[in-house]
């Protein structure tokens, strides 16, 4: 087996970015797709069950009468799937009628490149629409981006109707009885019924927005005075889906392996710790290389040195030695992978990405395999293992009360739920940092789960704990958390081990364990120095997704890692939906097990 490392010149990086405010206080427009049509400009509402005629009209602020002039036939009833054109006046650009043009918010990191390709356009095409950005972007802009209208994109349209005198369309105040569904929110139930989360709270009398499964919610609604009639499409039988030929693999004699790392080598202003980084994953894929070329696998590997702006990686990229390559190891940054990944699903080549990716990028690309568990499955397998092991117990989820925490505790909290029907009804309450101690049992077991990432609100919560809990001998307290709490020093190691601080870990680097010493052997004879999780994260990655794609062989142990690759939706990619469990013990962090979403 061949190794051999290719360096390519770093490049400038091209940032275009961009932002767009909302068009209306009332919704956030982010999401928001316009259609163009004989020199108007329409908003296309895609009709969710619950939606009424007063509330696209409250929504949009735009009147009942040119809403029904546009869509001749609603004020009988929205239909549920349906797309409807809400006018809001003269377009503000040409383009062919029938066009669909998306407002788009540029997050940052994001390029030209990726926009274009998220959207399935070209760079050209944004140049055309937004003149001027060629000279460069500034933050507050708004970027017009066309896109190609798909059955996912753009549902079907409601029949056109002949279009003859407009109905006159009066509403009567009625009060909808609703019962809050599991995993529902108020915001959830304010979009499905298009009634303002304020209003909801007021005409309920709600000091806060927190509800749970079993609430009752009256929701204030507009009745059209037309009796809607109630249509129900049969749906066509599903159709048996062919296997894709283009995924199947013959075996080959000899494979070409691409291994794309940001060493930096040619930039002098790179990043010293991903830098690091990439040397280390490095030193773990020579280590895999050597078992499998012992195995008698027969590869080239091309370890490259990727650059992080898009035009330097579409340049190499774009070469005949890349488009002959049987299998792509990704760069370590989640925006050069989307570049790469995206890429190899045009070229459909099979792609790992060693390190945490964007969901996305999974999404009708089957050629994707991300090797590192989400966060979000993080949390859903810690619900799930809440449930197989402390049912008997008080179980409390906080609520960490800030938006880059809150998709944890809705994974959680959701996952839970689901799970809590089919074993008992386990009881879950659901808290705020302010007031969970509470919940707290005096004397008997309780679980607190408290997923956020927030060192300076971790550090509360365990101070307010520890307090709680010294009033009360009897109390048996279990902690979960994150993994980040594991680079948070200012927590003791009494308090990690008294409350047996436990979390989720796509990863975990035990020497005790047979197979880590096996490969911390060759490592220390190799390099002369001790293994990191970066070294053996790079052997384990390359070593069992090359087994198993190209030898097709089973792997009976990871080093640091646990595989177990489900496809994420039909025509996706694969995702691993597997996790450690580490809890504290007498002052260590032990392996409780591996467990599967």
């Amino acid at each position: 087996m061949k190794h051999s490392i290719h360096y390519k010149q770093c490049l400038l990086i091209l940032c275009l970015l961009v932002f767009s405010k909302g068009v209306f206080a009332q919704v956030d427009t982010k999401d928001w797709v316009y259609e163009y049509s004989n020199g108007k400009k329409y908003a296309v509402h895609i009709a969710q069950p619950g939606n009424t005629l007063w509330g696209i009209h409250t929504t949009y602020n735009v009147p009942v009468d040119d809403i029904v002039a546009a869509n001749p036939g609603i004020e009988k009833g929205v239909k549920e799937g349906y797309r409807y054109l809400i006018p809001l006046g003269g377009a503000d650009m040409k383009v062919v009628s029938g066009t669909i043009v998306r407002e788009h918010i540029v997050e940052k990191g994001e390029t030209a490149f990726s926009i274009a390709k998220k959207y399935n356009c070209s760079v050209d095409d944004l140049l055309k629409y937004n003149p001027g950005i060629d000279k460069g972007l500034k933050v507050g802009q708004v970027l017009k981006v066309i896109i190609a209208p798909t059955n996912e994109n753009i549902p079907p349209k409601q029949a056109d109707k002949p279009a003859v005198s407009t109905p006159a369309v009066t509403f009567t105040d009625t009060v909808l009885v609703y019962e809050v569904k599991p995993s529902e929110t108020l915001y959830t139930i304010s979009k499905r019924f298009m009634v303002p989360v304020n209003d909801l709270q007021k005409f309920n009398n709600l000091k806060s927005t927190n509800i749970k499964a079993g609430d009752i919610i009256r929701v204030p609604l507009k009745k059209e005075n037309v009796k809607p009639v109630p249509v129900r499409e049969v749906q066509p039988k599903e159709e048996i889906r062919k296997v894709d030929q283009d995924l199947i693999f013959k075996s080959k004699s000899k494979y070409n392996i691409a291994v794309l790392l940001p060493f930096g080598l040619n930039d002098k202003s790179a990043n010293i710790a991903l830098k690091n980084l990439a040397t280390e994953f490095y030193m773990g894929v020579e280590l895999a290389a050597d078992s499998l070329e012992k195995l008698g696998f027969d590869a080239t590997i091309k370890v490259i040195d990727i650059p992080l702006d898009s035009i330097g990686i579409m340049k190499i990229l774009n070469t005949a030695e890349m488009k002959g390559m049987d299998l792509i190891f990704g760069p370590l940054v989640p925006q050069s992978a989307d570049i790469v990944g995206r890429w190899c699903g045009q070229q459909k080549i099979r792609m790992v990405c060693p390190s945490a990716c964007n969901s996305s990028l999974l999404k009708n690309n089957p050629y994707i395999y991300a090797s590192v568990t989400t966060d979000m499955t993080q949390q859903e397998i810690l619900a799930k293992y809440t449930i197989d092991n402390y049912k008997t117990a008080q179980i409390i989820l906080i609520n960490p009360g800030n938006s880059k925490d809150q998709e944890l505790f809705d994974a959680y909290r959701k996952r839970f739920i689901e799970l809590s029907k089919k074993n008992g009804n386990v009881k879950l309450i659901e808290a705020k940092l302010s007031d969970f101690t509470t919940f707290i049992r005096k004397s008997g077991e309780s679980v607190v789960v408290f997923p956020s990432r927030d060192k300076g609100s971790v550090l509360s919560f365990i101070n307010a704990l520890h307090k709680a809990v010294g009033k009360s001998s009897n109390a048996d307290v279990t902690v979960f958390g994150l993994k980040e709490w594991g680079g948070f020093d200012d927590i003791a190691g009494y308090y990690k081990t008294k409350y047996k601080i436990t979390w989720a870990s796509s990863s975990d680097l035990n020497y005790s364990l047979p197979e880590t010493q096996v490969l911390l052997r060759l490592y220390r004879s190799k390099y002369r120095a001790d293994m990191n999780k970066a070294g053996a994260h790079g052997f384990d990655v390359v070593y069992y997704f090359t087994k198993t794609l190209l030898m097709k062989e089973d792997v009976s142990n990871e080093v640091i890692n646990a595989f177990d690759l489900k496809s994420v939706e039909t025509g996706g990619g694969y995702e691993n939906q597997s996790c450690f469990i580490l809890k504290h013990e007498d002052y260590e962090l032990i392996r409780v097990g591996v467990f599967y979403e």
